[in-house]
Protein backbone atom coordinates (compact mmCIF):
# COMPACT_ATOMS: atom_id res chain seq x y z
CA UNK A 1 0.00 0.00 0.00
CA UNK A 2 2.95 2.07 0.38
CA UNK A 3 2.87 4.35 -2.96
CA UNK A 4 -1.31 4.84 -2.48
CA UNK A 5 -0.34 6.07 1.46
CA UNK A 6 2.39 8.61 1.10
CA UNK A 7 1.68 10.63 -1.96
CA UNK A 8 -1.60 12.08 -0.87
CA UNK A 9 0.20 12.58 3.16
CA UNK A 10 2.83 14.53 0.98
CA UNK A 11 0.27 16.50 -0.89
CA UNK A 12 -1.22 17.37 2.23
CA UNK A 13 2.20 18.13 4.72
CA UNK A 14 2.60 20.92 1.78
CA UNK A 15 -0.38 22.97 3.15
CA UNK A 16 0.39 25.87 4.60
CA UNK A 17 -1.03 26.22 7.99
CA UNK A 18 -4.77 27.25 7.28
CA UNK A 19 -6.07 29.03 10.78
CA UNK A 20 -3.27 29.50 12.61
CA UNK A 21 -4.12 32.97 14.64
CA UNK A 22 -1.96 35.93 13.31
CA UNK A 23 -0.12 37.37 16.46
CA UNK A 24 -0.25 41.07 14.82
CA UNK A 25 1.56 43.01 17.95
CA UNK A 26 3.76 45.14 17.42
CA UNK A 27 7.15 43.81 18.80
CA UNK A 28 10.68 43.06 17.99
CA UNK A 29 9.30 39.88 16.50
CA UNK A 30 6.89 40.90 13.86
CA UNK A 31 9.36 42.35 11.11
CA UNK A 32 11.41 38.62 11.58
CA UNK A 33 8.09 37.03 11.19
CA UNK A 34 7.39 39.46 8.56
CA UNK A 35 10.17 38.64 6.31
CA UNK A 36 10.00 34.68 7.17
CA UNK A 37 6.05 34.78 5.86
CA UNK A 38 7.86 36.73 2.43
CA UNK A 39 11.15 34.33 2.25
CA UNK A 40 8.77 30.95 2.92
CA UNK A 41 6.33 32.09 -0.11
CA UNK A 42 9.07 32.99 -2.61
CA UNK A 43 10.67 29.37 -1.69
CA UNK A 44 13.63 30.67 0.33
CA UNK A 45 13.20 27.87 3.09
CA UNK A 46 16.61 28.20 4.82
CA UNK A 47 16.11 32.31 4.87
CA UNK A 48 12.41 31.57 6.21
CA UNK A 49 13.90 29.52 8.76
CA UNK A 50 16.44 32.04 9.76
CA UNK A 51 14.12 34.64 10.00
CA UNK A 52 11.17 32.55 12.03
CA UNK A 53 14.45 31.81 14.55
CA UNK A 54 15.07 35.63 14.85
CA UNK A 55 11.58 36.40 15.26
CA UNK A 56 11.23 33.23 18.23
CA UNK A 57 14.23 34.71 19.82
CA UNK A 58 11.81 37.59 21.05
CA UNK A 59 8.50 35.33 21.34
CA UNK A 60 9.91 32.26 22.05
CA UNK A 61 5.67 31.60 22.39
CA UNK A 62 4.53 32.49 19.04
CA UNK A 63 1.81 30.45 17.52
CA UNK A 64 2.13 31.61 14.20
CA UNK A 65 6.26 31.51 14.16
CA UNK A 66 6.25 28.26 15.48
CA UNK A 67 3.99 27.12 13.59
CA UNK A 68 5.50 28.11 10.12
CA UNK A 69 8.93 27.35 11.33
CA UNK A 70 7.87 23.80 11.86
CA UNK A 71 6.49 23.47 7.60
CA UNK A 72 9.78 24.94 6.83
CA UNK A 73 11.62 22.13 8.42
CA UNK A 74 9.19 20.02 7.33
CA UNK A 75 10.11 20.87 3.83
CA UNK A 76 13.82 20.68 4.62
CA UNK A 77 13.44 16.96 5.85
CA UNK A 78 14.17 17.92 9.36
CA UNK A 79 10.92 16.16 10.74
CA UNK A 80 12.24 15.66 14.81
CA UNK A 81 12.46 20.10 14.61
CA UNK A 82 9.43 20.12 12.60
CA UNK A 83 7.43 18.16 15.58
CA UNK A 84 9.52 20.34 18.02
CA UNK A 85 7.76 23.42 16.64
CA UNK A 86 4.61 22.49 16.16
CA UNK A 87 4.24 21.20 19.86
CA UNK A 88 5.49 24.33 21.02
CA UNK A 89 2.47 26.16 19.36
CA UNK A 90 0.37 23.62 20.15
CA UNK A 91 1.58 24.55 23.80
CA UNK A 92 0.69 27.91 23.36
CA UNK A 93 -2.94 27.22 21.99
CA UNK A 94 -4.39 23.64 22.21
CA UNK A 95 -7.19 24.85 19.83
CA UNK A 96 -4.57 24.85 16.67
CA UNK A 97 -6.59 22.14 14.67
CA UNK A 98 -4.40 23.24 11.60
CA UNK A 99 -0.99 22.80 13.73
CA UNK A 100 -1.97 19.67 14.67
CA UNK A 101 -2.61 18.38 11.55
CA UNK A 102 0.15 19.20 10.63
CA UNK A 103 2.32 17.58 13.58
CA UNK A 104 0.47 14.51 12.62
CA UNK A 105 2.28 14.35 9.21
CA UNK A 106 5.37 15.48 10.70
CA UNK A 107 5.30 12.70 13.11
CA UNK A 108 3.81 10.21 10.24
CA UNK A 109 6.81 11.42 7.90
CA UNK A 110 9.40 10.73 10.87
CA UNK A 111 8.29 7.15 10.98
CA UNK A 112 6.32 7.93 14.51
CA UNK A 113 3.05 6.10 13.69
CA UNK A 114 1.23 5.78 17.19
CA UNK A 115 1.83 9.17 17.02
CA UNK A 116 1.00 10.41 13.87
CA UNK A 117 -2.20 8.55 14.76
CA UNK A 118 -2.91 10.30 18.18
CA UNK A 119 -2.79 13.74 16.15
CA UNK A 120 -5.01 12.60 13.97
CA UNK A 121 -7.86 11.22 15.95
CA UNK A 122 -7.54 14.25 18.24
CA UNK A 123 -8.13 16.49 14.80
CA UNK A 124 -11.09 14.15 13.85
CA UNK A 125 -12.47 14.56 17.51
CA UNK A 126 -12.72 18.33 17.05
CA UNK A 127 -13.63 17.99 13.45
CA UNK A 128 -15.38 15.28 12.14
CA UNK A 129 -15.82 16.48 9.24
CA UNK A 130 -12.41 16.76 8.35
CA UNK A 131 -11.48 14.02 5.78
CA UNK A 132 -8.41 15.20 5.08
CA UNK A 133 -7.61 14.47 8.82
CA UNK A 134 -10.23 10.98 8.67
CA UNK A 135 -8.05 9.95 5.49
CA UNK A 136 -4.62 10.49 7.28
CA UNK A 137 -5.90 8.90 10.68
CA UNK A 138 -7.05 5.52 8.15
CA UNK A 139 -3.41 5.74 6.73
CA UNK A 140 -1.70 5.86 9.92
CA UNK A 141 -3.96 2.95 10.97
CA UNK A 142 -3.30 0.83 8.19
CA UNK A 143 0.56 1.38 8.64
CA UNK A 144 0.02 0.31 12.12
CA UNK A 145 -1.32 -3.39 10.70
CA UNK A 146 -4.66 -1.92 12.08
CA UNK A 147 -6.19 -3.33 9.33
CA UNK A 148 -10.06 -3.00 10.28
CA UNK A 149 -9.82 -0.04 11.85
CA UNK A 150 -8.08 1.74 8.87
CA UNK A 151 -10.79 0.30 6.52
CA UNK A 152 -13.49 1.72 8.54
CA UNK A 153 -12.22 4.98 8.53
CA UNK A 154 -11.63 5.10 5.05
CA UNK A 155 -14.87 3.59 4.51
CA UNK A 156 -16.27 6.87 5.04
CA UNK A 157 -13.94 9.14 3.39
CA UNK A 158 -14.53 7.39 0.35
CA UNK A 159 -18.49 7.08 0.66
CA UNK A 160 -18.41 11.08 1.51
CA UNK A 161 -15.81 11.47 -1.31
CA UNK A 162 -16.61 8.92 -4.31
CA UNK A 163 -14.45 10.86 -6.39
CA UNK A 164 -11.83 10.80 -3.96
CA UNK A 165 -8.86 8.71 -5.94
CA UNK A 166 -6.57 8.51 -3.20
CA UNK A 167 -9.10 6.72 -1.28
CA UNK A 168 -10.18 4.60 -3.47
CA UNK A 169 -6.78 3.55 -4.03
CA UNK A 170 -5.47 3.27 -0.57
CA UNK A 171 -9.06 1.03 0.46
CA UNK A 172 -8.60 -1.28 -2.40
CA UNK A 173 -5.52 -1.82 -1.75
CA UNK A 174 -6.64 -2.69 2.16
CA UNK A 175 -9.14 -4.77 0.83
CA UNK A 176 -6.55 -6.59 -0.88
CA UNK A 177 -4.41 -7.02 1.90
CA UNK A 178 -7.25 -8.72 3.93
CA UNK A 179 -8.62 -10.98 0.99
CA UNK A 180 -12.17 -8.50 0.47
CA UNK A 181 -11.91 -9.68 -3.63
CA UNK A 182 -15.57 -8.57 -3.44
CA UNK A 183 -15.05 -5.08 -2.00
CA UNK A 184 -11.95 -4.63 -3.63
CA UNK A 185 -13.07 -5.72 -7.14
CA UNK A 186 -16.54 -3.53 -6.74
CA UNK A 187 -14.10 -0.48 -6.39
CA UNK A 188 -11.91 -1.41 -9.53
CA UNK A 189 -15.26 -1.87 -11.55
CA UNK A 190 -16.57 1.33 -10.51
CA UNK A 191 -13.29 3.43 -10.94
CA UNK A 192 -10.60 2.00 -11.82
CA UNK A 193 -10.40 -1.02 -14.33
CA UNK A 194 -10.94 1.69 -17.33
CA UNK A 195 -8.31 4.06 -15.84
CA UNK A 196 -4.77 3.92 -17.57
CA UNK A 197 -2.49 5.29 -14.46
CA UNK A 198 0.45 3.16 -12.69
CA UNK A 199 -1.56 2.81 -9.81
CA UNK A 200 -4.54 1.48 -10.85
CA UNK A 201 -2.77 -0.95 -13.52
CA UNK A 202 -1.04 -1.98 -10.03
CA UNK A 203 -4.12 -2.53 -8.54
CA UNK A 204 -5.46 -3.86 -11.04
CA UNK A 205 -3.21 -6.42 -11.17
CA UNK A 206 -2.91 -7.13 -7.68
CA UNK A 207 -6.76 -8.28 -7.96
CA UNK A 208 -5.74 -10.21 -10.47
CA UNK A 209 -3.07 -12.11 -8.95
CA UNK A 210 -5.63 -12.83 -5.94
CA UNK A 211 -8.14 -14.00 -8.18
CA UNK A 212 -4.89 -16.23 -10.07
CA UNK A 213 -6.10 -14.69 -12.86
CA UNK A 214 -2.23 -14.67 -13.48
CA UNK A 215 -1.59 -13.81 -17.83
CA UNK A 216 -4.35 -10.54 -17.03
CA UNK A 217 -2.35 -9.88 -13.86
CA UNK A 218 1.12 -10.25 -15.60
CA UNK A 219 -0.63 -7.92 -18.49
CA UNK A 220 -1.36 -4.98 -16.18
CA UNK A 221 1.68 -4.88 -14.12
CA UNK A 222 4.11 -4.58 -17.03
CA UNK A 223 2.13 -2.09 -18.28
CA UNK A 224 2.78 -0.08 -15.00
CA UNK A 225 5.93 -0.74 -15.29
CA UNK A 226 6.65 0.79 -18.36
CA UNK A 227 4.69 3.54 -17.14
CA UNK A 228 6.22 3.96 -14.14
CA UNK A 229 8.92 1.75 -13.69
CA UNK A 230 10.09 2.92 -9.81
CA UNK A 231 6.59 2.64 -8.43
CA UNK A 232 7.00 1.22 -5.39
CA UNK A 233 5.28 -1.89 -4.81
CA UNK A 234 5.09 -2.53 -8.38
CA UNK A 235 7.96 -5.25 -8.99
CA UNK A 236 6.79 -6.63 -5.81
CA UNK A 237 3.52 -7.28 -6.81
CA UNK A 238 4.84 -8.82 -10.49
CA UNK A 239 7.68 -10.65 -8.45
CA UNK A 240 4.74 -12.86 -6.59
CA UNK A 241 2.56 -12.92 -9.45
CA UNK A 242 5.92 -14.57 -11.38
CA UNK A 243 6.32 -17.04 -8.12
CA UNK A 244 3.11 -18.33 -8.49
CA UNK A 245 3.62 -18.94 -12.15
CA UNK A 246 6.94 -20.88 -11.43
CA UNK A 247 8.90 -18.40 -12.81
CA UNK A 248 11.36 -18.18 -10.07
CA UNK A 249 13.92 -16.25 -12.15
CA UNK A 250 11.91 -13.62 -13.29
CA UNK A 251 10.67 -13.36 -9.30
CA UNK A 252 13.66 -13.19 -8.45
CA UNK A 253 14.75 -10.34 -10.61
CA UNK A 254 11.44 -8.43 -9.40
CA UNK A 255 11.86 -8.69 -5.86
CA UNK A 256 15.55 -7.66 -6.45
CA UNK A 257 14.35 -4.63 -8.46
CA UNK A 258 11.80 -3.68 -6.21
CA UNK A 259 14.21 -3.79 -2.92
CA UNK A 260 16.31 -1.32 -4.96
CA UNK A 261 13.47 1.37 -4.95
CA UNK A 262 12.17 0.49 -1.61
CA UNK A 263 14.59 -0.51 0.51
CA UNK A 264 12.28 -2.25 3.04
CA UNK A 265 9.24 -3.54 1.06
CA UNK A 266 8.26 -6.13 3.39
CA UNK A 267 7.03 -9.12 0.47
CA UNK A 268 10.27 -8.66 -1.37
CA UNK A 269 12.18 -9.68 1.80
CA UNK A 270 9.83 -12.23 3.11
CA UNK A 271 9.61 -13.78 -0.82
CA UNK A 272 13.28 -13.33 -1.67
CA UNK A 273 14.38 -14.88 1.70
CA UNK A 274 12.22 -17.59 1.19
CA UNK A 275 13.27 -18.15 -2.26
CA UNK A 276 17.39 -17.92 -1.53
CA UNK A 277 16.63 -20.48 1.33
CA UNK A 278 15.57 -22.92 -0.70
CA UNK A 279 18.44 -22.18 -3.23
CA UNK A 280 20.55 -22.98 -0.37
CA UNK A 281 21.77 -19.10 -0.12
CA UNK A 282 21.37 -19.65 3.46
CA UNK A 283 23.07 -16.20 5.02
CA UNK A 284 21.76 -13.81 2.53
CA UNK A 285 18.44 -15.58 3.31
CA UNK A 286 18.41 -15.14 7.37
CA UNK A 287 19.54 -11.63 6.31
CA UNK A 288 16.73 -10.41 4.41
CA UNK A 289 13.81 -12.29 6.65
CA UNK A 290 15.23 -10.30 10.02
CA UNK A 291 14.51 -7.38 7.73
CA UNK A 292 11.22 -8.38 6.95
CA UNK A 293 10.53 -9.22 10.66
CA UNK A 294 11.53 -5.44 11.73
CA UNK A 295 8.22 -4.21 9.43
CA UNK A 296 6.17 -7.37 11.08
CA UNK A 297 7.81 -8.76 13.98
CA UNK A 298 4.71 -11.16 14.51
CA UNK A 299 4.45 -12.33 10.74
CA UNK A 300 4.40 -16.69 11.42
CA UNK A 301 5.37 -17.50 8.02
CA UNK A 302 8.91 -15.20 8.17
CA UNK A 303 9.45 -16.53 12.07
CA UNK A 304 8.99 -20.16 10.40
CA UNK A 305 11.14 -19.54 7.25
CA UNK A 306 14.19 -18.26 10.18
CA UNK A 307 13.93 -21.18 12.40
CA UNK A 308 14.57 -23.79 9.19
CA UNK A 309 17.53 -21.82 8.90
CA UNK A 310 18.28 -21.73 12.24
CA UNK A 311 18.46 -25.78 12.20
CA UNK A 312 21.85 -25.80 10.38
CA UNK A 313 23.32 -21.89 12.13
CA UNK A 314 22.29 -21.67 15.54
CA UNK A 315 21.40 -24.23 18.27
CA UNK A 316 18.38 -26.03 19.05
CA UNK A 317 17.27 -23.77 21.61
CA UNK A 318 17.15 -20.52 19.49
CA UNK A 319 15.49 -22.73 16.87
CA UNK A 320 12.89 -23.73 20.04
CA UNK A 321 12.29 -20.04 20.52
CA UNK A 322 11.52 -19.52 17.08
CA UNK A 323 8.96 -22.12 16.77
CA UNK A 324 7.52 -21.32 20.28
CA UNK A 325 7.02 -17.19 18.78
CA UNK A 326 4.94 -19.00 15.61
CA UNK A 327 3.07 -21.28 18.09
CA UNK A 328 2.02 -18.83 20.26
CA UNK A 329 0.98 -16.32 17.59
CA UNK A 330 -0.63 -19.35 15.92
CA UNK A 331 -1.41 -22.63 17.47
CA UNK A 332 -2.55 -24.58 14.77
CA UNK A 333 1.22 -24.14 12.78
CA UNK A 334 1.35 -28.08 12.31
CA UNK A 335 4.63 -27.65 10.44
CA UNK A 336 6.32 -25.29 13.92
CA UNK A 337 4.99 -28.67 16.01
CA UNK A 338 6.62 -31.29 13.80
CA UNK A 339 10.08 -29.46 14.21
CA UNK A 340 9.47 -28.78 17.51
CA UNK A 341 8.94 -32.43 18.50
CA UNK A 342 11.83 -33.66 16.40
CA UNK A 343 13.92 -30.63 18.35
CA UNK A 344 12.86 -32.06 21.33
CA UNK A 345 13.41 -35.88 20.78
CA UNK A 346 17.03 -34.91 19.55
CA UNK A 347 17.35 -33.30 23.10
CA UNK A 348 15.92 -36.02 25.17
CA UNK A 349 13.09 -33.57 26.09
CA UNK A 350 10.70 -36.90 25.67
CA UNK A 351 7.81 -35.64 27.54
CA UNK A 352 7.64 -32.08 25.67
CA UNK A 353 8.26 -34.50 22.47
CA UNK A 354 5.35 -36.38 23.51
CA UNK A 355 2.88 -33.02 23.96
CA UNK A 356 4.25 -32.09 20.23
CA UNK A 357 2.68 -35.48 18.90
CA UNK A 358 -0.32 -35.10 20.52
CA UNK A 359 -0.99 -32.33 18.73
CA UNK A 360 0.24 -33.28 15.83
CA UNK A 361 -2.33 -36.39 16.25
CA UNK A 362 -4.75 -33.95 16.84
CA UNK A 363 -4.23 -31.63 14.04
CA UNK A 364 -3.99 -34.27 11.39
CA UNK A 365 -7.21 -35.67 12.82
CA UNK A 366 -9.22 -32.49 12.22
CA UNK A 367 -7.48 -32.14 8.77
CA UNK A 368 -8.63 -35.65 7.96
CA UNK A 369 -12.46 -34.55 8.68
CA UNK A 370 -11.94 -31.67 6.51
CA UNK A 371 -10.63 -33.94 3.59
CA UNK A 372 -12.28 -37.75 4.62
CA UNK A 373 -11.23 -39.00 0.77
CA UNK A 374 -7.38 -38.18 1.81
CA UNK A 375 -5.41 -41.26 2.82
CA UNK A 376 -2.82 -39.61 4.72
CA UNK A 377 -2.60 -36.50 5.11
CA UNK A 378 0.71 -35.74 7.63
CA UNK A 379 2.83 -33.37 6.95
CA UNK A 380 5.06 -33.85 4.40
CA UNK A 381 7.68 -31.26 4.78
CA UNK A 382 6.63 -28.60 2.07
CA UNK A 383 6.50 -25.71 3.16
CA UNK A 384 5.12 -21.90 1.48
CA UNK A 385 6.91 -18.59 2.34
CA UNK A 386 3.87 -16.94 4.15
CA UNK A 387 1.05 -18.31 6.13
Amino acid sequence: MRVFLTVFLLAQASLLPESVAAQKAQSGAQPHFARGVELQQSGDLVGARDAYLAALKSEPHRVDANANLGLVYVRLGQFDDAIRHYRRALAANPAQTAVRFHLGAACFQAGKLEAAREEFAAVVKAAPSDLRARQLLAISLLQLNRLHEGIAELEKVYQAQPDNREAAYTLTSAYLRIRQLDKAGAIIARDLHQSNTPEANLLVGSYETARHNYIRAVARLKTAQQQNPRLPGLHSTLGHAYVLTGNRKLAVDMFQKELEVTADDFNSLAFLGWLYREDGRLEEAAKLLRKALVARPDETGVLFQLAQISQTQATAEETAQLLGRVVALKPDHLASHVLLAQIYFRQKRFQDAQKERQIIDRLNAQEQEKQPSTYDLRYTGVTVPLN
